[in-house]
């Protein structure tokens, strides 16, 4: 069975974000460890690293990953946006490694018109860079794909392997996100249209480069290119699609994690979680 995790909270200690799963059920994690819509990456000090550490231990070890803020954009050629960026990717590396977390997942950015194809050397520089300045020994660095607006890259499965095949370091990996995947047109509603996305994805990116997947149903319609998640089953997706994901004997070890709405408008919650325990009974 796959692992069922949440997007948490982890305020007044990145520790905190242990208890916060367990109060929902969720046995994977995902945290913001800043503020997502400001510059800034996590500095934890040594005692910090030391009590996560620990803590960390004590709970088993779940899988756990940083969402860096939404502000990078490796795809941007502006003088002031990309060397913020760079730094920002490199502190968010530097630090989960030195947590001994899975891995920080982002967006890549918006290449603002001049296309998928020019902005790649670009990105692909800024991403080695990144990784030169961190050099993360354990953490790997996952490319998300995105619901397609506003020239925002990776929408389509080709833009990822492509970046990841720039690159050219093993430390790279992606996240899949299903409400994302389903605005850009990746039909994920039935049993059979979920599994030619994810035969779509073995093909195109590689089931070896999917490292986590964002767990969202979609508030708009198939290949609106508007990220609006909803909660599991209440969406654009509905239940038969997940059940046919959290099914699928290729993607059984990853952990499948929740940034849904919730039903209080608070964030994943147990409810959700619980949906997808069903599904994938």
């Amino acid at each position: 069975m796959p692992v069922i995790g949440a997007h948490v909270e982890a305020r007044k200690g990145l520790w905190n974000a242990f208890r916060n799963a367990a109060a929902i059920g969720a046995d994977a994690i995902q945290v913001h460890p800043t503020p997502p819509g400001f510059w800034g990456s996590p500095k934890p000090s040594d005692e910090d690293v030391e009590r996560f550490r620990q803590e960390y231990a004590d709970a088993g070890r779940p899988p756990f990953f940083f969402h860096a803020v939404y502000l990078i954009n490796l795809a941007s050629d502006d003088a002031k946006v990309h060397p913020r960026s760079e730094s920002t990717l490199a502190g968010y590396l530097a630090a989960a490694d030195r947590l001994g977390i899975d891995g920080v997942i982002f967006h890549v950015g918006s290449h603002r018109g001049i296309g998928f194809e020019a902005a790649l050397p670009g990105i692909t520089e800024r991403m080695r860079r990144a990784l030169e300045r961190a050099d993360p020994q354990h953490t790997r660095l996952l490319i998300e794909n995105n619901a397609g607006t506003g020239g925002c890259v990776g929408a389509r499965f080709e833009e990822i392997r492509a970046m990841v095949d720039a690159v050219g370091d093993p430390r790279v990996g992606s996240c899949l996100d299903t409400c994302h995947a389903f605005a850009s047109g990746y039909d994920l509603r039935t049993e059979a249209g979920a599994r030619e996305v994810v035969d779509e994805w073995e093909r195109v990116v590689g089931l070896d480069r999917l490292d986590a997947i964002h767990c969202n149903d979609s508030m708009s319609g198939l290949g609106s290119n508007r990220d609006r998640h909803q909660n599991i089953g209440l969406g654009e997706i509905g239940e038969e699609g997940f059940r046919a994901l959290l099914h699928d004997s290729r993607l059984a070890k990853l952990p499948f994690i929740l940034e849904v709405p919730g039903f209080e408008g608070l964030g994943p919650d147990a409810a959700n979680v619980a949906i997808l325990r069903r599904l994938a009974a």
